[in-house]
């Protein structure tokens, strides 16, 4: 009987400091959703090259096609160029459930000051072909069209696939922002 009072004893004693401990992550600043947005963003530092060259290869990134992905929506005000990076996505197996083909977009900008710029690609989405599987901000730990429509393993691999495509845009971005544009002469 001594045994089963002690059992008991430890099971409500377990019960009670696990509440607290919940109760202290409800209280503590951590679980407020602050900073927890997946955003791409560094500060370049360059070999004394002014903003307005800076600016001139920024343009010129933007305006310049690419093989692996969709550059649209190309803005340029003062030091600063922005545009949306589109990628294709579709599933690798033959009949995927959910059919998640579609794609994978992203707002990409860059700011040019004296001798460095700093790149950040923002407000990624999932939007799928059919508009029934879309993802939506890659942020959300549940899909927007539910985790009944679409599997957390499904939601995680497209995950993936936008931070793989996140890269591309990043060194596809660096290699253009690290080649000198042509001065052409006018006379």
């Amino acid at each position: 009987m001594n045994t089963l009072y002690k059992a008991v004893f430890i099971l409500a004693l377990g019960l009670i400091s696990t509440s607290a401990i919940a109760q202290d992550e409800i209280d503590s600043p951590k679980s407020a959703k602050t900073g927890d947005d997946k955003r791409f963003q560094e500060i370049v530092p360059t070999d004394s090259v002014p903003a307005s060259k800076l600016i001139l290869r920024a343009v010129n990134w933007v305006k310049v096609e690419s093989k692996r992905f969709v550059k649209s929506n190309g803005v340029t005000t003062g030091t600063k160029a922005e545009c949306i990076a589109k990628f294709k996505i579709k599933a690798k197996e033959l009949n995927p459930d959910p059919d998640f083909t579609g794609i994978i977009q992203m707002h990409v900008s860059i700011e040019c000051k004296d001798n460095k710029y700093r790149y950040s690609i923002t407000k990624l989405k999932h939007i799928s072909a059919n508009g029934r599987a879309s993802g939506g901000d890659i942020n959300n730990l549940i899909p927007e069209c539910g985790s009944m429509t679409m599997p957390d393993l499904v939601w995680k691999k497209i995950k993936g696939e936008a931070f793989k495509s996140a890269d591309m845009v990043i060194s596809e971005l660096k290699e253009g922002m690290s080649k000198s544009t042509s001065d052409k002469d006018e006379w």
